[in-house]
């Protein structure tokens, strides 16, 4: 479980990951050294996975998001083999295996239509892919990790 401090320590860092160790120290009233320490500790410990930017996927041509829905027969040997096939892809930005009516789900982004169809194409030819339904984003409300981890953060 994380301490207070730990907490107050990751809030700064989601706001702004950028920001001096001094201000960070100054804001939360503990020395600049106990930041770094601190943040050390989380990288070690995998807390802290990465430091970051976040870049406009359209500003680089990437036009399409979509969430691509994957039924899979449950007799198939190749579920593990799809897995590491799909999550190489490099359009494929994240990949979730599911309960319900889908076996999984990949998040994909693409420059157009004619490459999202290509990366389906690529999805349903893999041995044991029974079905793909495709859901093309029209426009993102929302789309904020760090406020469901800062949330998670609170004393």
């Amino acid at each position: 479980m994380l301490k207070v401090l730990d907490k107050k320590i990751l809030r700064q860092l989601l706001k702004n990951c950028l920001a001096p160790m001094s201000d960070m120290a100054a804001d939360i009233g503990i020395t600049r050294q106990t930041v770094a320490k601190k943040i050390e500790l989380y990288k070690k410990s995998g807390l802290i996975r990465l430091f970051t930017i976040k870049l406009d996927p359209e500003k680089l041509g990437l036009k399409i998001r979509a969430f691509v829905l994957i039924r899979e027969d449950p007799e198939s040997e190749n579920k593990k083999i799809n897995e590491n096939i799909i999550k190489e892809i490099p359009q494929v930005t994240s990949y979730y295996t599911l309960f319900g009516r889908y076996d999984a789900v990949a998040e994909v982004l693409a420059k157009d239509k004619t490459e999202l169809t290509n990366l389906v194409k690529q999805i349903r030819q893999l041995k044991g892919i029974k079905d793909t339904e495709t859901f093309i984003i029209q426009y993102i409300v929302k789309d904020e990790l760090e406020d469901s981890l800062y949330k998670a953060l609170e004393n």
